[in-house]
């Protein structure tokens, strides 16, 4: 491709498909795409790895289609990481000070080490954000610098992913003799993306319905503060569907499609539906009867994680979808 070079290049890698793209990033930040693929997911289950050699064909087979695209041979790329295995961790920590204001090496202190505080087995950091600082135990503060203080006080939200689950991809990606330059995690970069910024200030969950995994992140005074997942995607309805009208795989993935929704009672009209290459007919409600108990299940879910974590409240303000599963008729009004 003539023109702008790319400068940044990002792997989405999920249960179905693998998106890549390949962008332009200014020095002011302007942005242009230049080329983006999407390739069929083969050896991957939530972003696991699960056939080491099926997975390398299908990063391959992404990647030389993006090499075509944008004309550039590429050595090094972001990946996204998708839900699972990856969780929201918080540490605390405090540092004592002289007399002098409070400065950004102050903060830098105090952050590493409460990032030394951090010792889960077998997570690696990911991200982390400062959700509160405190100065001298009990005043909250947006930003401690030229603050006087005797005691500086920071919680750290940490979002981390297994270790293993790292490992592997990055040596799978080394075999594609491709290095990788960063790891973002995907519903942080999604929300990045679609929420508003009044969203992102008074309180948002953003619901990530992908095939295998739902992922969600909560976003709150422009933070992410929470992020965590549910394993059970658009692939288990699917399933759901095939088992009980006895149909294929591809075919249930249609009926879905065309015709499901995420609740019965949202329906507007019982159509009849005619099964492929037979003589059965099953009805829009019937299918939806499959379709909503693992909808019901997924939000349910969230709720109980968000109830144990105390962010419940924040389910009562704006609930935005994205994913594949947000193209389910209704579904925005069964989750809202």
């Amino acid at each position: 491709m003539k023109g702008i070079s790319s400068n940044f290049i990002v792997l989405d890698i999920g249960s179905s498909k693998i998106s890549a793209m390949a962008a332009y990033i200014g020095k002011q930040g302007e942005t242009r795409v230049n080329a983006q693929v999407l390739q069929h997911s083969e050896g991957f289950k939530s972003g696991t790895i699960t056939n080491m050699g099926m997975a390398e064909s299908s990063l391959i087979a992404a990647i030389y289609s993006l090499e075509k695209d944008c004309d550039k041979s590429i050595k090094e790329i972001a990946v996204s990481l998708s839900g699972a295995g990856v969780k929201s961790y918080y540490v605390s920590h405090s540092i004592k000070l002289g007399n002098q204001p409070i400065a950004q090496s102050d903060v830098k202190k105090l952050t590493n080490k409460a990032l030394l505080d951090f010792k889960v087995r077998g997570m690696e950091i990911i991200h982390y954000f400062p959700i509160e600082f405190m100065v001298d135990g009990n005043q909250a503060v947006e930003s401690p610098i030229g603050l006087y203080a005797k005691e500086l006080s920071c919680q750290l939200h940490i979002i981390a992913a297994d270790s293993t689950m790292i490992m592997n991809l990055t040596k799978c990606l080394a075999k594609c003799h491709i290095e990788v330059s960063d790891i973002i995690v995907s519903i942080y970069a999604a929300g990045l993306a679609v929420l508003t910024e009044d969203e992102k200030a008074l309180g948002s969950i953003i619901i990530d319905f992908g095939a295998n995994t739902t992922s969600y992140g909560i976003f709150l005074d422009n933070k992410i503060v929470y992020v965590n997942y549910v394993p059970i995607g658009g692939m288990d309805i699917t399933v759901d569907i095939a088992k009980t009208f006895s149909t294929s795989l591809k075919e249930a993935e249609k009926l879905k499609i065309l015709y499901g929704v995420a609740d019965q009672a949202l329906l507007l009209k019982d159509s009849v539906i005619k099964l492929d290459n037979s003589e059965n007919t099953i009805t829009a409600s019937q299918l939806a009867k499959v379709i909503h108990p693992k909808i019901k299940e997924i939000v349910e879910t969230i709720k109980k994680q968000c109830d144990s974590m105390s962010m419940d409240h924040l389910l009562a303000r704006q609930v935005v979808i994205t994913g594949g599963g947000a193209a389910l008729a209704s579904v925005r009004t069964f989750v809202a």
